[in-house]
């Protein structure tokens, strides 16, 4: 029997939107994989395309939207091919999402107990005093204190990093193998999405499981992730391992976001920002995307759109200035 070579591959995905402005190609052709047990970081800026890759990964893209072409393979099958109530089987079972804004993802009607008992009982055959004791073993596994009265509570009278512990447990209700973070911590401050990220990392190690870590924030990337992915106009402009990518960032929007990561400055230092504004997702260019704010732009940038191209084993980039 031929070993399958990645627990999720995604082939050539095109996710485009429809709209009184013309299509627009949201996801142009990504290719990517993750492994059993690996961190991978996708990150770029606001409109880069990260989101909807992971909408379209869970299948939950809707109308305008539409998955236009490509594989997304978990374990050899492809997600894309597969009927509906399998893939509601495949959320949760196997692959679960932890959105960014708990608030409007936890019913504000259920306690809490209640939403993570129906999770659980939605892809488990267990009794409802076996699911109480589950999600009370899930509360205590998140790092929430007095789980018992958390329990019996509703999502309004928990802070935003307790909500969003609450949507880790649900993500974690069926023991998934992958588990996709859409900006976890955003609008919690800074002490609190350290310690959801370490939960995070933590958690994976325990389980097993492997997480799709999407953010903007480049300091998360650099603590948690084994391998990272650069997106920008809807396409990937680099790839490689962690290290690597702070170490010898190749393509200029890498550099770019590295050299705009806040630090400790001085009164005299200039924080230091990116040129120009991100495409807007309407606009049709012909050449590279990010040209219009590249300071290394070339004439055959604004022609002809570059391929992600090996520099070295893993190590993936799409710019000209590699193949000069």
């Amino acid at each position: 029997m031929k070993q399958l070579d990645h627990m999720l591959e995604v082939k050539d995905m095109k996710t485009h939107f429809y709209t009184e402005k013309g299509m627009i190609p949201a996801v142009d052709g990504v290719s990517f994989h993750v492994d059993e047990g690996e961190l991978v970081g996708i990150v770029g800026e606001s409109g880069s395309g990260k989101s909807v890759t992971a909408l379209s990964i869970m299948n939950l893209i809707e109308q305008p939207g539409k998955i236009v072409d490509g594989e997304i393979l978990y374990n050899g099958e492809d997600l894309l091919q597969v009927s509906e109530k399998k893939m509601e089987s495949i959320r949760g079972n196997d692959i679960s999402m932890i959105f960014q804004e708990p608030l409007t993802s936890l019913n504000p009607v259920l306690t809490i107990g209640k939403q993570i008992t129906e999770a659980i009982r939605a892809h488990q055959k267990v009794s409802k005093k076996e699911a109480k004791k589950q999600a009370i073993d899930l509360l205590h596994r998140v790092r929430i204190p007095r789980a018992e009265s958390v329990y019996s509570s509703y999502p309004h009278v928990l802070s935003g990093g307790m909500r969003q512990r609450v949507m880790i447990a649900i993500a974690l209700s069926c023991h998934p193998k992958l588990l996709i973070a859409d900006e976890p911590t955003t609008a919690l401050d800074v002490t609190i999405q350290a310690q959801i990220m370490q939960l995070l990392k933590e958690i994976s190690k325990d389980i097993g499981a492997a997480i799709m870590l999407i953010t903007h924030d480049l300091g998360v990337i650099a603590e948690m992730v084994d391998r990272v992915i650069v997106m920008y106009g809807g396409k990937i402009v680099e790839q490689t391992d962690v290290h690597t990518l702070f170490k010898s960032p190749e393509h200029p929007y890498t550099k770019a976001l590295i050299e705009s990561t806040p630090r400790f400055h001085t009164l005299e230092d200039e924080f230091y920002s990116i040129q120009g504004s991100v495409l807007q997702t309407h606009e049709s260019i012909q050449g590279c995307k990010y040209e219009p704010r590249c300071p290394y732009a070339m004439d055959v940038c604004k022609k002809e759109e570059p391929l992600l191209e090996d520099m070295n084993e893993g190590h993936k980039v799409r710019c000209w200035l590699h193949d000069q």
